[in-house]
């Protein structure tokens, strides 16, 4: 073999590997965005999710802790709601204010600063690094999207006194208020639905559901008073006999002690007329069948 043909070898294999070489880095080029855009969704996914259970467990846990006090029956499985609620507001703290999401914002930038620092020094293991690294920048830019930061809220607060009126008086009209027959013919089913969340701790409200620290409620609009099968009434409900008619239970959920006074139930009651129109329109839809015109005549 001669010179010139051994020449023409060397040249066509680092061509070919220069090929071979380019090929490759595209390759991870474009699987490397497939992983951050990943990472990226299961971190905003996963952080709406926190958020969630964060405030869910905040709205819920002083009611609980009310309850608990007046608690007998189920007080072991409340207490341990209770607990579980309290852990969730301890670990997710960050997510409680605008300071609290900007001291761990700064934290996982300092953990991004140093996982970036230890990759430039790094021979070993270089991949995990930067796969770490690439989740840790998708956590920081959803945490980002999800929770407003201290000077968003301090801009947003300047931009309201700066466009605060001075010494202009504001002419208020008052709504005329609407009696309960007319809040029930414009109540929101699903607007009850939010509000039975005080309910749950005590009550099922599920076909078939068990009775709890209360009595089930599936059927109960224009069902007879104190009689749900395997539940053990007060001697204040059961004295008043009659329906669950839909009036009845605007003055019950009004203020429960009022309408028996020494009954079990230690709920404070709903002041607003629509928020109780609005729960007793979600209480007709629980039923095997729901009354028409959410029982009025």
């Amino acid at each position: 073999m001669d010179l010139n043909q051994i020449i023409k070898i060397i040249f066509a294999s680092i061509f070919t590997f220069l090929i071979i070489g380019s090929l490759s880095s595209i390759s991870n080029s474009i699987f490397l965005e497939k992983v951050i855009d990943n990472l990226s969704s299961v971190s905003a996914a996963k952080l709406s999710k926190l958020r969630e259970e964060f405030f869910n467990a905040q709205s819920s846990i002083d009611e609980n802790k009310k309850i608990l006090t007046h608690t007998v029956v189920g007080r072991k499985e409340l207490l341990a709601t209770i607990t579980k609620q309290e852990t969730i507001l301890d670990e997710l703290s960050y997510l409680s204010s605008a300071e609290a999401a900007s001291e761990h914002l700064q934290k996982l930038n300092n953990n991004l600063k140093s996982e970036e620092e230890k990759l430039s020094h790094s021979v070993m293991g270089r991949k995990d690094l930067k796969k770490k690294i690439e989740q840790i920048k998708s956590e920081i830019s959803s945490f980002k999207k999800i929770m407003p930061s201290s000077d968003d809220i301090l801009l947003a607060n300047a931009v309201v006194e700066e466009t605060k009126p001075e010494d202009k008086k504001v002419v208020v009209v008052e709504k005329p208020r609407l009696t309960f027959e007319e809040e029930l013919v414009l109540a929101s089913v699903d607007a009850g639905l939010k509000l039975s969340k005080k309910c749950t701790a005590c009550h099922s409200l599920k076909s078939g559901g068990p009775n709890g620290v209360g009595p089930t409620l599936w059927n109960i609009v224009n069902a007879q008073k104190a009689n749900i099968d395997g539940y053990s009434y007060s001697k204040a409900l059961l004295s008043i006999g009659g329906n669950w008619t839909v009036q009845d239970l605007d003055m019950w959920l009004k203020s429960p002690k009022k309408y028996a006074p020494g009954n079990k139930m230690s709920f404070a009651g709903l002041r607003k007329i629509k928020d109780r129109a609005n729960m007793i329109a979600f209480l007709n839809s629980i039923s095997d069948e729901p009354i028409p015109n959410n029982g009025l005549n």
